[in-house]
């Protein structure tokens, strides 16, 4: 695979990426439960009903670092396609990548947050586990984990 191709997977992955940390931080599917409760960063479900969250500090932390992370995510797309389709640039693909490392420390911190707040509620017997939206949180940082680094020193 040649270095543009690599820059261009990249860009794409971390386009993904970018997209899948939106759509983890607005839906409602942090939490799940019986009884068709859900429960997300800004709302929360049950029967149809759909209510605002009252969020606690540790809500509050992984909502900003998500944001954070978004914020670096952008940027980080935009340099690394454009790192793809103009040669002699790799320095725009390093500075993409490592924007794309930040965005990971910023997802790994969100998402450490709320787990060690949620884990000693979540109760699979009691009716209530991890949704899609927190389970797409962690694919996104893992994804952006991964391909950070790749197109930081693939250059």
């Amino acid at each position: 695979m040649s270095v543009l191709s690599l820059r261009l997977t990249s860009g794409i992955v971390l386009s993904i990426t970018l997209l899948f940390t939106i759509l983890a931080l607005v839906t409602r599917s942090w939490i799940v439960g019986t009884n068709d409760i859900s429960i997300g960063l800004f709302q929360a479900q049950s029967r149809g009903i759909v209510v605002d969250v009252v969020r606690v500090e540790k809500e509050e932390v992984t909502i900003a670092f998500i944001i954070i992370a978004v914020i670096s995510l952008v940027p980080a797309s935009f340099l690394v396609i454009v790192a793809a389709k103009v040669k002699e640039q790799e320095k725009l693909a390093k500075i993409g990548g490592a924007m794309a490392v930040v965005a990971a420390v910023c997802l790994l911190i969100a998402m450490s947050v709320y787990t060690d707040h949620w884990k000693d509620r979540i109760d699979v017997e009691g009716g209530f586990h991890w949704g899609y939206s927190y389970a797409i949180g962690w694919l996104a940082f893992c994804l952006t984990l991964i391909v950070g680094p790749v197109t930081i020193f693939a250059n």
